[in-house]
């Protein structure tokens, strides 16, 4: 992989691109859309690093309604935290997901296959697997809904001297949202690829972009981001 064709500093990061979220146990019909933007971000562009996060629920987590006796999806419960017990948060219910070694918890068959066949010479590919524990969730890929618990995303960028993520996946509300919002915080620019990116419905996807935005986050469609930063080759093409 030459160098000169690199997004030199950015990382592409796909959150949550799974089964149970696209036609599994939290099956969302708007889901299937973004693939071919994801599969294109992976097949037409060469970056230093690319980073997977994956729920990976144990039986019985916080997040699952059948973990709470009479309570159904969607339904929310109240969760002292780990380190300070009198603080409380709400806990969003859903559907028993992403449990490990289960069909449901797998990424997306186009968007894995592209990943191993980046991992050893085209790309470092570093898979986050995130809200193992039973009693805390986890939406964004660099921490916990608490801060008690940080995964090695941070670290990992840093190790690749990434300054921008590009942003994919799912939800928009949920998991791509605590993601982008930690990545501020932790200093990075942070991109959000608005049509690889998708939620339950166009009101909920509107309303985090906007959010998104207030917090600093470049919302650019694919088309406009590649037109923004072609890679040194596609810009000597141009020039010609």
């Amino acid at each position: 992989m030459g160098l000169d064709k690199l997004h030199k500093k950015t990382a592409l990061v796909i959150i949550d691109v799974q089964n149970d979220f696209i036609n599994g146990s939290l099956a969302n019909p708007r889901a299937p859309a973004i693939l071919p933007k994801i599969y294109q971000l992976l097949d037409n562009h060469e970056w230093p690093f690319v980073v997977a996060s994956q729920d990976w629920h144990p039986r019985g987590h916080v997040s699952f309604f059948s973990s709470h006796p009479g309570k159904v999806s969607g339904d929310t419960v109240n969760d002292s935290f780990v380190d300070t017990p009198t603080k409380i948060e709400t806990q969003m219910l859903y559907a028993d997901h992403c449990i490990p070694e289960t069909w449901g918890a797998e990424i997306e068959r186009g968007v894995q296959t592209r990943l191993h066949s980046l991992e050893g010479y085209r790309a470092p590919v570093n898979y986050i697997k995130k809200a193992q524990d039973h009693s805390v969730d986890s939406y964004s890929a660099f921490a916990d809904n608490q801060y008690h618990r940080f995964t090695t995303l941070h670290s990992e960028l840093t190790l690749h001297s990434i300054e921008t993520i590009v942003v994919t996946g799912l939800l928009t509300s949920a998991c791509v949202r605590g993601t982008s919002i930690d990545g501020i915080k932790l200093g990075y620019e942070v991109v959000l690829i608005e049509d690889a990116t998708e939620s339950i419905s166009a009101e909920d996807k509107a309303a985090a972009i906007k959010e998104l935005q207030g917090w600093g986050v470049q919302v650019l469609n694919l088309t406009d981001w590649e037109s923004a930063n072609p890679t040194p080759a596609e810009s000597s093409t141009r020039e010609l």
